[in-house]
């Protein structure tokens, strides 16, 4: 199942059922929101894929960029709802190399974006 997400529309609201047996995936922001739903509703395994750390709604620069995306209501509605624990039985964190971020996977030569070698580990994942 396929979950546009709504940028002007806070994630929380957002939150979607998934069956037990569900891999979640969710790439930078979606993979926020793929947390959240992963907060709520068990599934079989999550898979975050450059995920806006949770710090960066504390820095002054990254959040601002983000309060630029979806606004103040959306950034707030985010550091209130995101809990340090999901229900998945799994979990796989994945970051491009260039982001500098620890990962269970490292992408090489790869920033914050879906490069044909980025989708080829989260391939290998499914």
């Amino acid at each position: 199942m396929l979950h546009n997400v709504n940028w002007k529309q806070p994630l929380s609201r957002q939150v979607f059922t998934v069956p037990e047996n569900a891999v979640i995936f969710g790439f930078s922001l979606g993979a926020i929101l793929a947390w959240l739903v992963a907060q709520k509703y068990p599934c079989q395994k999550i898979i975050l894929a450059s995920m806006t750390p949770h710090y960066s709604f504390t820095q002054p620069d990254i959040k601002q960029a983000l309060i630029d995306l979806g606004g103040v209501q959306f950034v707030d509605d985010i550091v209130a709802m995101l809990m340090p624990m999901h229900l998945a039985k799994n979990q796989v964190i994945l970051y491009g190399d260039l982001e500098k971020e620890p990962a269970d996977i490292v992408v090489l030569n790869t920033g914050h974006e879906l490069t044909s070698s980025y989708l080829s580990e989260i391939g290998k994942l499914l």
